[in-house]
C-alpha cells in the first residue's frame, strides 16, 4: 500500500515537472547584445545572448523592488534561466546583403550567457539576428573604414632629430678626413 502511494507521488511529481518544463521552454526569452557598438572593418565584434524566463511578479513571492535588468511587460519579471542546449541560429547581416554566421558557445562560468564573435568585412550597419527565434531579437554595430595607423608625432620628431644629428656628425667626419 505504501509502495503504491510512493509510486503515485513520484509519477505525479514527474507529470508536474514535465508540464512546468514545457511551459518554461515555451516562455524562453533572450536578450542580444554586441560589444563594441562601433568598430572599423576587420575588428572583431563580441556577440552575447542571455537567456531568461518571464515570471509573474506575484508568483515569485519575493520583495523585488529593483527594476528589471531586461525589459518585460507590466506585471512580469525576467529571471535569468540557464538553457544549455538551445540550437541558436545567429547571423551578422550587413546592409549590402553580406551575411556571416555567428557560432555561439555556452559561457563556462555563466549558464545563462552564450558568446560568439564575428569580424565585419565591409562598412555600414551590421545587424546581429537570431534567425530561429519567434520574436525579432537583434543588436546592431556601426562599422567604419579602417584608417591607417599614423606614426605618432613624438616618434616622427625623434626620427627627424636623429636624422639631423647623424647628418651633422657625418658632415663633420667628412670634413676632418678632408683636412
Amino acid at each position: 500500500m505504501k509502495a503504491n502511494r510512493a509510486i503515485r507521488i513520484a509519477l505525479s511529481t514527474l507529470v508536474v515537472a514535465f508540464v512546468f518544463a514545457q511551459r518554461v521552454d515555451a516562455a524562453l526569452e533572450v536578450a542580444v547584445s554586441v560589444s563594441p557598438t562601433e568598430v572599423q572593418v576587420g575588428q572583431p565584434v563580441d556577440v552575447q545572448v542571455r537567456t531568461f524566463v518571464p515570471f509573474g511578479q506575484d508568483s515569485l513571492q519575493l520583495p523585488l523592488t529593483r527594476p528589471d535588468a531586461y525589459p518585460a511587460p507590466s506585471g512580469l519579471w525576467n529571471v535569468l534561466y540557464p538553457i544549455d542546449d538551445y540550437p541558436f541560429d545567429v547571423a551578422a547581416n550587413a546592409d549590402d546583403g553580406t551575411s556571416i554566421p555567428v557560432v555561439l558557445h555556452l559561457d563556462a562560468t555563466d549558464a545563462t550567457l552564450w558568446r560568439g564573435s564575428f569580424t565585419p568585412t565591409s562598412v555600414g550597419v551590421w545587424t546581429v539576428r537570431l534567425n530561429n527565434f519567434a520574436q525579432d531579437r537583434t543588436a546592431s554595430v556601426r562599422v567604419s573604414a579602417a584608417t591607417p595607423n599614423p606614426l605618432p608625432l613624438g616618434a616622427a620628431v625623434i626620427a627627424l632629430v636623429a636624422g639631423l644629428a647623424l647628418g651633422i656628425a657625418f658632415g663633420r667626419f667628412r670634413s676632418r678626413i678632408a683636412n
